[in-house]
């Protein structure tokens, strides 16, 4: 009996450690980048030409924003001053593609998104 304990046990640590180490990892930046761009590409509908543009500044962005987190990991005033300095960047070139209304059409679409979890 102690034997199928010990194994039950061994079996259930095993399985939390698997799991919480998939949690952990997220996916690489181009991943995330293409999913974003998926995203904003179906909100918006946007044109081939801008999802292009838009692929490479929220890979770049999001790059960014890893090493950032790398960098500023515990110093959490640094990390947000930093976070503002990219987002800020990532609106204006957003802008230049899509334009101010498009932009706020997706943050809203975030913000929907976001209050629903």
């Amino acid at each position: 009996m102690k034997k199928i304990i010990l194994l039950f046990a061994a079996v259930l640590s095993f399985a939390v450690a698997n799991a919480q180490e998939s949690k952990s990892q997220k996916a690489d930046a181009a991943t995330r980048a293409t999913t974003m761009t998926d995203k904003m590409t179906a909100v918006l509908t946007l044109t081939a030409d801008q999802k292009a543009k838009i692929q490479t500044i929220n890979l770049e962005t999001i790059k960014l924003m890893d090493l950032n987190q790398e960098k500023t990991g515990d110093k959490p005033n640094e990390f947000a001053a930093e976070k503002q300095r990219i987002s800020t960047k990532w609106d204006n070139e957003m802008n230049a593609v899509i334009g101010a209304e498009q932009v706020q059409k997706w943050k809203k679409h975030q913000a929907d998104e976001k209050a629903k979890k």
